[in-house]
Order: structure tokens, then C-alpha cells, then sequence
């Protein structure tokens, strides 16, 4: 066979001296090798090649490594540096390693044109060994040698990467920080670094955005503030991070051209260790580990701040131990520190519902929550958080063999019904509070505009209220309560009210409040029930009330409590002629469960004598089930925050559970506040039995409600009177 030119170019390629590859661009896996490149590597001719150049390499590249690599391999030019290959002997060659691109066949020249494949694109590397220029070398090794020994007197971390990204030098520092040994970092390239870098959150950082490959990209200095490096076991222990400040700066020859880099690492670990320390010390109680009056304050502000922006709602709870200083005065300030961190512990976990808890002073405590939609169902929100560090608080607690029983009192604001801004948020909380302590122990109370002044005119209204009840001057009205099913009345719910002669008509949501704290309202309540059972014996005798309808009059917890109520109650009707079945008691939740025993005996008493019992506002308290099956319990009130946000999924989804609940132990229900046509559909078809609100009635005086018995019953007697 005759010899071809390129059968002559594959002699020459032979006996030159440089190692000669031919390179798959993609993963570097070599195609041809010359054979001054397998005496290079101590292979054969003949011999199976490495599956990659990478492997050639020491140390081995990864794809990445290889990829960012040919990024610096010009289109038409060569790229070249210094690097070492695994020889035969197992030992290190030097060489010099030019690459550039070129596009040949993958199979030898020589070949019949027929088995020839098409042209692709490869890479031609070229391997010069540099082992003779070792001994020349020394003088420069010894110079590392004194530059090492100068980087490791350095504090910080300091490598000295080559103008191609390969660290020439890393100092001990370095290596420390790395958690490497240096023959892990000397001679890689920080475009494939063996260390990974973390931002400050512990997510990786790409390597095309780390400061040295910046710099050996850009030419100009480059920093990183906080960087984080995982430890690898070799100094310290697996996935411990240290934090460092990072910065790189390129290193110029004589022509100003870039030369390589200068990489320092400085350690921060312990800076921001004492930085969180020290946050930690300004954000937390030491006493109790709850907030810290000065971040509970900040955290306000914030919140207002960022509630103003989206439109939503922040609500603060003042909370003071009642009486609390007694127990410092009676067995000292480290009991009452003890009791302390007792009630904080109790409230600790309500920050798994995002709801932020500081300690502000002694024994006063702030609570912070956030939220959205209605008022209504938010107020209801906080009253139901109120309650629960009310009960929390109110459960006995025992250190050094004595057992207590605290109370506390909360003040309750909320943005934007009250302020825009945080200090006037918390001057609201602590209006409220204050207004309630003057009270006495136990109250919850929401802020209002006019609290000053009703607390100013307070002791002038308890004297006029005691005196409307002694002289019968405040009204009962009735709001009619109708059965869904047939449209009947089926019952009223008795409501107090009172016009005072100089300031006119006081809502009750002012003046009973104010008659619970005083005592004003045995007087109130007695003047009520009286008039409540004389009206129904007038009833009775004209015959006006439907048969089986009562009438519900609300019960204070106040009144309750008292020695003698159920024997006071019994006699009032008894004198009046009326059966006790015409009576409904309505009592809420938090009452119930405020002493569970007591209040279980006092109903028992009641149901014997035949007082039915309604429970108001079911749904609004954070209060136990178990109750439901075990008291005397005769209606369910669905409270009118559900019913008003029935077009909510969520209201209407409790609601139902209510009405199902109910229905399943046998136990009427009356869905409160009822004022749309929509709202009574939706309770009918829930399986609500009754019904009272505006849709129907608002309360009413005697004599109109008198008139709306005789004009409903005249509309039932039409209705029935219509031919079929």
C-alpha cells in the first residue's frame, strides 16, 4: 500500500517529543495519544487508554472543572499552563499543557476513505514535560519555601492563585479554614474548587459567583461579606460551619496585565457568635427567656408598620398578675421569681401559633398577634386568646410545698381601630388594662375611645344604676326568638336597658361591665328577673305567650358565683307564679369553666327545680367538650360572629360542626344574630332549630313586643285559615 501524507504526518506527530492528545471536548475522554504522550504516562501504543484526560490529571478534574477550562480555550489560539500527570512509576510529571481546538476524524489517518467518519470538532492538547527544569527550579522552590513560611505567620487566610486559577500557595490558616490538607488545595483551581462556599443562609454558592473566580474573570478586586464554609472532619467536625469575610485581589505583571490573584479569608466565627450572644441578651427576658421588653416594643412597631402596608391587624394583650406583688412581700423575690417562670412557661407555646410573648416589667407580660378579615371575627380572636392566659394563669401552681392561684388581668388594642403606630398601640393595651385593675382582679377589657371618660364618670354611674334598679326605672325589651322550622315564636331573650335621665341611653356593654366590678349588678339582675316573671304571668293570664315558649335572661358570672343564687332565683318565680320551665338561664363559656365542680353542682341544683340552660356564645371560648354531655344543658347560642360571616368557608364550616355537634347530644340551638334571608336559609339547612336578629325583630319593648306576639299570632291564624 502506498504511503499517504497523512500517513507521514502520523510519523513525525510520533517522534516529536511533546506528548500529543486528541480530546472529546465534552468529557475529555482521549480519542488519539502520541507516542510521547504514552511514554509520558508509561502506557503502550497497544494499550488500553485512560477512559478520560481528566484522570490523567492530578489531581483528576470534574466535568465542571473541565468545562470552565476550555471556557478560557480561545476559538482560534491556544490556552496554556503548568500542571502535573500521573506517570508510570507512579510518581508526578511536570508538564506544560497547551490546548486548543481543532476539527479532525476520530480515527487515524492511514485509514480507507470508506471507514473514515465525518470531521467533528475536538480538542488538542499538547503535554511538554518539564522535569529536566526541576533542578533549575530549586532557587524558586526554596523562595516558596520562605513565602509559605511568611503566609503562615499571617492571621488570616491567604492562597496565591496562578494567572490560570490554580492555588500555587495556601497558608496554614487557609488550609484551617478550608478544613483541608494542603495537598487538597495546592495545585487545584478555584474555578473547581475542592471546598465548597455557603452564603449566610447555608445555600451554596455557584462557583461562577465566588469571589476568585470574579476576579480571575473581571480583573478587579472582588468581596464577599459573610461566607460560609462546612468543616469535612478533617479539623473539625462534619458540616460545622465557620463564618468568613472574603476577599480577592488581582495580582498585575509588569505590563499591568492580570497575573493571578491574591485570596484571603478572614474568620468570623466568633464575631458573629458574640454578635448573636449579644442579640440574644437584647431580644430575651433573663429571668424567664420570654421577649425582652426592648424587642416586644420594637416587634409592635413593626408589625403596625407592616400591617399599615397590607392592610391587615395587630392586637395587643397587656396582661398583670393580679396581687402579684403580695407574693414577693410575703416569701421574697426569688419565690416570686420562681412563680415567674412558672406563668412563663405557661404562655411559652403560644408562639407556636406566631403570636410573639414578653415580659415588660415584674408581672406584666405583653402579647402580640397578627392577623386579617373582619373586625368582628378578629376582636373575637383576641378575646379568645385573652381567656386562654386567663385560665393558664388561674391554674394553681406549687413550689416549696405551697400551692397558689393567681389571676391576671388583660388589656386588650388593636391597629388600626385604635392606633396607627406602635407606642400609641400599647398606650391603648395599657388604657384598657388599667381601666379594668381599677375594677378589681380578673377583667379582660378592649380599649375604647371613651374609656377615660367612663372610667372618670364610673362611681358617678354605679350610684345612678344602683338607684334605676332599687326604683324600677330600667327597661327589660324582648327580642322575639323564632322556630325555623314552623315560623312560631318560640321564645325572647330579655335584654336590660337604661336611659339615663342626664346623659340619655347608655349602651350595657358600658354600664355592665362597670356593675360587675362594683356589685351593682345583684341589684340589676334581681330587678330583671323580677320584671322578666311578672310579665310572664301577665302572659300566662292573657294567654299571649305561645304554649312552651320561655324566656332567656342572661346570667353574669358575678351573679352566678353568689351564695344564694339558685334559692334567690327559684323564689322570685315562685312568687310570681311561674313555672321555672318558662325560665331560660343564659350563662357563657368562660364562666363554665372557670370552676368547673361549682358551676356543675349550681346547674344540677337548677335543672332539678326545672330552670332550662342555655349556653351563650358556644364556639368563642378555647374550652373543654367534655362538658357538653355531662351538664344539664338545654340550648347551644351559635355566637353572631359565625353567623355574620357565613359567607366565609371557615365560618360556615364551624358553625355546621356546632349544629352537628348539638344535634348529636340532643341539644336545641339558637343561631344568634340573624339579618339577612341568606343567613336563616343557610341555618335552616344546617339544621339549626331557632333563630333571633334583625331579620326577624330587634329587641323590643313591653308593649311592642306584646304587640308583635298578637300580630304574628294573627298572621300564623290567617296563614292556617287560607284554603288548601
Amino acid at each position: 500500500m502506498l504511503r499517504t501524507s497523512a500517513d507521514l504526518v502520523v510519523d513525525v506527530v510520533d517522534h516529536l517529543e511533546d506528548g500529543i492528545w486528541l480530546l472529546d471536548p465534552g468529557d475529555a475522554r482521549i480519542q488519539d495519544l502520541s507516542l510521547a504522550g504514552h511514554a509520558q504516562i508509561g502506557s503502550s501504543p497497544g494499550q488500553e487508554l485512560a477512559v478520560s484526560f481528566r484522570d490523567v490529571l492530578f489531581p483528576a478534574q470534574s466535568i465542571e472543572g473541565w468545562r470552565l477550562l476550555l471556557d478560557q480555550v480561545p476559538a482560534s489560539g491556544a490556552h496554556a499552563l503548568t500542571v502535573r500527570i500521573r506517570a508510570a512509576d507512579g510518581g508526578l510529571l511536570p508538564v506544560q499543557l497547551t490546548l486548543s481546538r481543532t476539527r479532525t476524524r476520530t480515527t487515524r489517518p492511514g485509514a480507507w476513505a470508506e471507514d473514515q467518519p465525518a470531521p467533528r470538532d475536538m480538542v488538542l492538547a499538547v503535554t511538554r514535560d518539564l522535569s529536566e527544569r526541576v533542578t533549575a527550579n530549586e532557587r524558586i522552590a526554596a523562595e516558596h519555601d520562605l513565602l509559605d513560611r511568611t503566609l503562615d505567620a499571617v492571621e488570616n487566610g491567604v492562597a496565591i492563585i496562578d494567572r490560570d486559577g490554580r492555588v500555587e500557595h495556601a497558608n496554614d490558616a487557609f488550609a484551617r479554614l478550608v478544613d483541608l490538607h494542603h495537598d487538597r488545595i495546592v495545585d487545584r483551581s478555584v474555578y473547581d474548587a475542592p471546598w465548597g462556599w455557603l452564603d449566610a443562609d447555608g445555600e451554596p454558592i455557584h462557583s461562577e459567583s465566588t469571589p476568585p473566580v470574579v476576579t480571575m474573570r473581571t480583573g478587579e478586586p472582588s468581596d464577599a461579606a459573610l461566607v460560609q464554609l462546612r468543616g469535612t472532619g478533617l479539623d473539625r467536625p462534619t458540616e460545622e460551619l465557620v463564618t468568613v469575610r472574603v476577599h480577592c485581589e488581582p495580582l498585575l505583571d509588569l505590563r499591568g496585565e492580570p497575573n493571578g490573584a491574591v485570596l484571603a479569608l478572614t474568620d468570623l466565627t466568633e464575631a458573629q457568635r458574640w454578635k448573636a450572644l449579644h442579640h440574644r441578651r437584647e431580644s430575651m427576658d433573663s429571668l424567664t427567656g420570654l421577649r425582652s421588653r426592648s424587642y416586644i416594643t420594637k416587634h409592635i412597631a413593626a408589625a403596625v408598620d407592616a400591617a399599615t402596608e397590607t392592610e391587615a391587624r395587630v392586637g395587643v394583650l397587656h396582661v398583670d398578675l393580679d396581687a402579684f406583688r403580695s407574693v414577693n412581700d410575703t416569701f421574697g423575690t426569688t419565690f416570686g421569681d420562681r412563680v415567674l417562670r412558672v406563668v412563663a412557661d405557661r404562655l411559652r407555646d403560644l408562639s407556636d401559633r406566631h403570636v410573639e410573648v414578653g415580659r415588660i416589667g415584674v408581672d406584666e407580660f405583653l402579647v402580640v398577634i397578627s392577623g386579617s378579615g373582619a373586625s368582628l371575627a378578629f376582636d373575637t380572636r383576641l378575646r379568645r386568646l385573652a381567656e386562654e392566659i386567663q385560665r393558664r394563669t388561674e391554674q394553681p401552681l406549687t413550689i416549696e410545698g405551697l400551692e397558689l392561684r393567681l389571676t391576671a388581668s388583660v388589656g386588650i388594642s388593636r391597629s388600626p381601630a385604635n392606633a396607627g403606630d406602635g407606642p400609641a398601640l400599647l398606650r391603648a393595651a395599657d388604657t384598657a388594662l388599667a381601666a379594668g385593675r381599677r375594677e378589681g382582679r380578673h377583667q379582660l377589657r378592649f380599649y375604647e375611645r371613651s374609656l377615660d371618660e367612663r372610667t372618670r364618670t364610673g362611681l358617678a354611674l354605679d350610684r345612678d344604676l344602683r338607684l334605676a334598679a332599687a326604683q324600677r326605672t330600667l327597661e327589660v325589651h324582648y327580642q322575639p326568638i323564632i322556630d325555623l322550622r314552623t315560623g312560631e315564636v318560640a321564645a325572647a331573650e330579655a335584654l336590660v336597658r337604661w336611659n339615663h335621665p342626664e346623659h340619655g341611653p347608655i349602651p350595657p356593654s358600658v354600664f355592665i361591665p362597670t356593675a360587675e366590678a362594683t356589685g351593682a349588678i345583684s341589684a340589676v339582675s334581681d330587678m330583671v328577673v323580677t320584671t322578666v316573671a311578672e310579665d310572664v304571668a301577665g302572659w300566662n293570664r292573657e294567654d299571649l305567650l305561645p304554649v312552651g315558649a320561655r324566656i332567656a335572661v342572661n346570667i353574669s358570672s358575678t351573679e352566678f358565683e353568689q351564695r344564694g343564687f339558685v334559692d334567690r332565683i327559684a323564689s322570685t318565680l315562685a312568687n310570681a307564679g311561674v313555672s321555672p320551665s318558662r325560665l331560660e338561664l343564659e350563662i357563657t363559656e368562660t364562666l363554665l369553666m372557670r370552676d368547673m365542680e361549682t358551676t356543675a353542682e349550681r346547674l344540677t341544683q337548677l335543672d332539678a327545680l326545672g330552670f332550662l340552660v342555655a349556653l351563650d356564645d358556644f364556639g368563642t371560648g378555647y374550652s373543654s367538650l367534655s362538658y357538653l354531655h355531662t351538664l344539664p344543658l338545654h340550648t347551644l347560642k351559635v355566637d353572631r360572629c359565625f353567623v355574620g360571616e357565613l359567607g366565609n368557608g371557615r365560618s360556615e364550616t364551624i358553625t355546621r360542626a356546632i349544629l352537628s355537634l348539638a344535634q348529636g347530644l340532643g341539644i336545641g340551638t339558637v343561631g344568634e344574630g340573624v339579618e339577612t334571608d341568606e343567613q336563616r336559609k343557610f341555618l335552616l339547612e344546617a339544621g339549626c332549630d331557632l333563630v333571633q336578629g334583625f331579620f326577624y325583630a330587634p329587641a323590643l319593648p313591653r308593649p311592642a313586643f306584646e304587640k308583635f306576639l298578637r300580630d304574628h299570632a294573627e298572621r300564623r291564624r290567617t296563614v292556617d285559615l287560607q284554603p288548601v
